[in-house]
């Protein structure tokens, strides 16, 4: 069985994207098969310079360089909407084009969409 978080809020509008984090963590602590796709909104989750304000809470993409301790290595963008980004994001992403993005989401029997 595999689950997939599935990543499309805005990360500071609500603790949303905080919470679904989270639930990937609890996850890979207990040795789930785990990917997260991120799409939409959440893609601002990527961008390596973003200063969330005290109001905003924590700063989400210093989480994503912790996925690897929890064994979540499969996380994944669209190869289109990565390339409208005229910024550096996290490099950790494994970008998709349209056609392999459908057929990474069929390969997951649970998804967590948040």
């Amino acid at each position: 069985m595999s689950t997939l978080i599935y990543l499309s809020s805005s990360p500071y509008s609500s603790n949303t994207i905080k919470e679904a984090l989270d639930l990937a963590l609890v996850f890979g602590t207990f040795e789930q098969s785990i990917s997260i796709a991120i799409t939409g909104d959440a893609l601002a989750l990527l961008i390596a310079s973003q200063t969330p304000t005290v109001r905003q809470g924590k700063h989400l993409f210093k989480l994503l360089d912790g996925l690897e301790f929890y064994d979540i290595e499969n996380i994944y963008v669209k190869q289109d909407e990565v390339a409208k980004l005229a910024i550096e994001t996290w490099p950790g992403v494994s970008p998709l084009a349209q056609e392999s993005w459908l057929d990474m989401l069929d390969q997951h029997s649970d998804i967590y969409h948040f």
